[in-house]
């Protein structure tokens, strides 16, 4: 814990003087919670963070990540993973965005954990909006997307989530990741830094990270 808050405030540090982009996940690349999405970085565009998951029935897990967009489709980023009294190991990742049509289907495909430190895990996943927006009382919920995927090593198998903007402000996700369904928030701070905080393995576990975006 005490390390996490460290990183957190180094981050809010480095980045409270910057100026849509794609929201890492818990875990570092682009995605919801756990898993990852047909959004990628574009050209230049970056993201930093950090995260930690307290988990109630084993060890707690730390990720320090960064991510940026070599080229106009391709995303490429590293994370520093570490389980309560394990070895870290540092993650490489990496997503090309095949299709994006605006507003309509979006699909990529990828690899977390390149050089297999962990568990090597490619994968495909497919976004795509679900209809009109609609507007209640408490605000404006833009059109939810849905995410859908196929992936080895941690997803075994089949994985998916939704998520929806409230208000333009909070994106609420609900994802399973081909073991658990977890479910979270991301909220803002300050300009362009967010907040997550999710319920993870079928809510036995809690998850907490600070994300930074590029300014343009």
């Amino acid at each position: 814990m005490r390390r996490f808050c460290l990183w957190v405030a180094v981050l809010m540090l480095v980045v409270s003087t910057s100026v849509a982009w794609g929201s890492p996940s818990l875990l570092g690349p682009t995605g919801l919670l756990r898993v990852p999405t047909a959004d990628a970085l574009g050209m230049l565009q970056w993201n930093a963070g950090a995260s930690n998951i307290w988990a109630s029935g084993g060890p707690n897990e730390s990720n320090l990540y960064a991510n940026v967009g070599l080229l106009p489709r391709l995303e490429v980023g590293a994370c520093r993973n570490e389980f309560e009294d394990l070895e870290s190991e540092t993650l490489l990742n990496a997503k090309y965005a095949f299709l994006k049509l605006p507003g309509e289907i979006a699909l990529a495909g990828g690899v977390i954990d390149l050089t297999d430190q962990i568990d090597r895990s490619a994968y495909a996943v497919v976004s795509h909006e679900l209809g009109a927006g609609v507007i209640s009382p408490h605000g404006q919920f833009t059109m939810p997307r849905l995410h859908v995927g196929v992936g080895g090593g941690r997803f075994d198998g089949l994985f998916g989530g939704v998520s929806v903007v409230v208000g333009t402000k909070a994106d609420v996700m609900a994802e399973y990741d081909g073991e658990d369904f977890n479910l979270g928030v991301r909220l803002p701070l300050i300009p362009k830094v967010e907040l997550t905080a999710a319920a993870m393995n079928s809510f036995d576990d809690f998850g907490l990270g600070v994300a930074a975006r590029s300014p343009w």
